[in-house]
């Protein structure tokens, strides 16, 4: 099977628009999970490009993690059932599709910083999120799951407590998803431990570290500790091949918030090349200047061969063979730009380029040789 047929196989039953295939589809390749989609087939599809999931292993949060994960374990089989239905009634491809309303910047933040002491200080909300059975019965002023449309219903203004219930409502039907996820899962995982006499999590920080500073010249923040995972699923089926073996590094302050701002580097497995690295997160993005969509590609035409010259000059590619770009939405589409997500081809090596709009900055950057890994932005718009 060549690459083409991989990518119009693995797509051609998936009832998505072509920017959230291909966002999805982006996510994957650069080795990071794609936080933002509830989507049935994102553990296949990581699985046969390349992923990234986390379990938190920070030894300072370990006994609050635990907290969290009795509290999730004891909930009740009527709340577990309530959840198990929320999820068969979900049927959009991004998370956002199942409330009333996006969040807005100031609330994506606040989440961000609600998340960590859930996790962190084990803060939890005084109530659990309402449910009614239709529309006509919710208040209006309280976080609500309406059985009518199947929706998360959100006030116009939430207090911090509100905020909380909506984040332990996603917790726990991440919670319920992941259960229902490994009693169906009876494929043989492609996450190992990492083979201390190839490479140890000593060198894998301090090759982490110094590739984000190459990248970003910045060095990663007070207070993230570093998590790691190695991807092997030649392991768990031969036949994929080692192409698709990585190793992750990923520093955030909170492991499991899904809002948290975090940096990440990822390693080919056989030789400890650079795969990607960058930061990223709801938090990261909600903190980014917005402009129009026809403002975003005006300034990246102003400075797309600064871009280029960058690439030149950290990597040492120049004079690409084929090129594309798009206006970048890469979390909650609220109708504007921040983001230019830019592909590059030299050769056989496709240079994929994150750049921030507000700061003309590149943040994040992956390397992918598209004879293994396959996905040119043209294979996944058919």
């Amino acid at each position: 099977m060549n690459r083409n047929d991989f990518d119009q196989d693995l797509f051609s039953n998936i009832e998505i628009s072509d920017n959230a295939k291909r966002n999805l589809y982006t996510n994957c390749k650069r080795g990071k999970r794609a936080g933002d989609l509830r989507f049935r087939y994102a553990t296949a599809l990581t699985a046969l490009i390349g992923g990234l999931a986390f379990g938190c292993t920070g030894i300072g949060t370990f006994a609050y993690y635990q907290s969290v994960q009795t509290r999730l374990a004891n909930m009740s089989s009527e709340e577990v059932t309530a959840y198990a239905e929320d999820l068969s009634n979900d049927h959009g491809v991004t998370i956002d599709e199942s409330y009333s309303r996006k969040l807005t910047n100031e609330e994506t933040l606040k989440v961000a910083e609600l998340e960590k002491k859930y996790y962190a200080e084990n803060e939890f909300p005084a109530e659990d999120v309402k449910r009614v059975a239709s529309l006509s019965d919710w208040d209006g002023k309280s976080v609500c799951y309406v059985e009518e449309d199947h929706k998360l219903h959100l006030p116009d203004e939430m207090t911090d407590d509100q905020l909380l219930a909506f984040i332990d409502y996603n917790v726990k039907k991440d919670y319920v998803l992941a259960q229902e996820n490994e009693t169906d899962n009876d494929t043989a995982s492609p996450y190992v431990d990492i083979d201390a006499e190839n490479v140890s999590q000593d060198q894998l920080e301090d090759l982490a570290r110094a590739a984000i500073k190459y990248l970003l010249n910045e060095d990663v923040p007070q207070g993230f500790e570093a998590n790691f995972k190695a991807f092997k699923p030649s392991a768990a089926d031969p036949a994929v091949g080692t192409a698709h073996d990585f190793y992750t590094v990923e520093f955030s302050e909170t492991n499991d918030s899904s809002y948290r701002t975090y940096y990440y580097a990822c390693f080919n497995m056989d030789d400890l090349s650079l795969r990607c690295a960058g930061v990223d997160g709801r938090e990261f993005w909600a903190k980014l200047e917005s402009f129009t969509d026809e403002e975003a590609e005006a300034i990246f035409q102003a400075n797309k061969a600064n871009i280029l010259a960058e690439i030149k000059d950290l990597y040492g590619y120049s004079n690409p063979d084929e090129e594309w770009h798009e206006v970048y939405h890469s979390y909650d589409d609220y109708g504007d730009a921040r983001e230019i997500h830019y592909d590059i081809l030299f050769g056989d090596i496709e240079v994929e380029v994150m750049w921030e709009v507000g700061n003309k900055k590149i943040y994040s950057v992956g390397f992918y040789n598209i004879n293994d890994i396959g996905g040119f932005h043209d294979e996944i718009e058919e």
